[in-house]
């Protein structure tokens, strides 16, 4: 019996140390008070006097200025151009073009990267936004039907619903199923 009892206090002691190692390194994941735990990511482009260009995630509501950094601008910007996109949020689609000056001014400009990255990265196109050969990249449609799509969005005062697409001539409702998914 007493040789069980020095087994069992061998055994804690040889037990407590591992026990008390692991829980000291087990990090504790609390989010602080009052914040916004948030997954919603965008992605954009980022081109110009970047180290890293490519397209990006980024946070929902990040900043320009946010988005550009991450690109590594080649040289440390000392200021930004009036008129620069810089502090505006960065949208789904958006092409950010840093150009630096010799003395450090910084310019972005904002732009929408163009329908055929839009669609192969999964991003909804803007049928507002599009031309002719944006149309053109989606299947089925060829430079006839694009420029009919064109013409309705003219005689419509330059903007459509995607619903819309079944009006125009030569859009029918199973080509319409097909186009509807990359709006």
């Amino acid at each position: 019996m007493q040789q069980r009892i020095i087994i069992v206090v061998l055994a804690i002691l040889v037990a407590l140390p591992v026990i008390v190692k692991s829980r000291a390194n087990r990090k504790i994941s609390v989010p602080a008070a009052f914040s916004i735990v948030s997954s919603a990511t965008v992605m954009a482009r980022i081109s110009g006097d970047v180290r890293h260009s490519g397209v990006y995630r980024v946070t929902a509501n990040s900043l320009t200025l946010t988005a550009i950094e991450m690109a590594e601008p080649v040289r440390p910007v000392k200021s930004f151009a009036p008129g620069s996109c810089g502090k505006s949020i960065v949208t789904h689609g958006d092409h950010l073009h840093l150009e630096l000056g010799s003395d450090g001014t910084g310019t972005i400009s904002c732009g929408s990267m163009s329908a055929k990255e839009r669609t192969l990265l999964g991003i909804a196109l803007d049928i507002n936004a599009m031309n002719a050969a944006d149309f053109e990249h989606l299947p089925g449609i060829g430079p006839v039907l694009a420029s009919r799509i064109m013409e309705y969005r003219q005689k419509n005062g330059g903007k459509m619903r995607c619903e819309e697409l079944q009006v125009v001539e030569g859009i029918g409702e199973k080509k319409y199923k097909e186009l509807v998914k990359y709006f």
